[in-house]
């Protein structure tokens, strides 16, 4: 089991899975930022002054993080940077179920109300980035294409 879970194989399937939700729910929050920005002032957390700006730039995060997973940049630091997202998501979600608000959790256009379900997926979504953060692979990435081999001396 430990060779499976060890396999850099599996770091590709986490990228493609957290980069690629991270990807979508960012294109659909940039796509409607009033609607992103009426999703976290429901949350009733953070003052009115920080949800309009919260809801400019944690979208632009999501999808440079989402991007930089799939393509596979700096991954160490693309996966910690998406696991503290996702410990904040699930502490607003828990938050919210806590003192009974039925919302629209905010991850999507097309999202469902917070609950349990949501706390279980993004769980899951935190220990694939966890496991990335972990031992980060470079198997299909750029920053493997992009690296330079020292040059070899010819033998005679």
């Amino acid at each position: 089991m430990r060779s499976i879970v060890s396999h850099p194989l599996v770091t590709v399937i986490a990228r493609i899975v957290v980069g690629g939700i991270f990807t979508m729910y960012a294109v659909d929050k940039i796509a409607a930022p009033a609607d992103f920005a009426l999703n976290i002032e429901r949350y009733q957390l953070l003052p009115l002054a920080l949800v309009n700006l919260l809801a400019i730039v944690l979208p632009w995060v999501e999808l440079l993080v989402g991007v930089f997973l799939l393509a596979g940049i700096r991954l160490r630091a693309s996966a910690l940077l998406a696991s503290a997202m996702l410990v904040v998501f699930i502490v607003a979600i828990g938050s919210a179920m806590a003192r009974g608000l039925e919302i629209n959790c905010g991850c999507s256009a097309h999202s469902e109300t917070v609950g349990w379900g949501k706390i279980v997926e993004d769980a899951i979504y935190l220990l694939l980035a966890l496991r990335i953060a972990y031992k980060p692979d470079t198997v299909w990435t750029i920053e493997r294409l992009s690296a330079t081999e020292e040059p070899r001396l010819a033998t005679q």
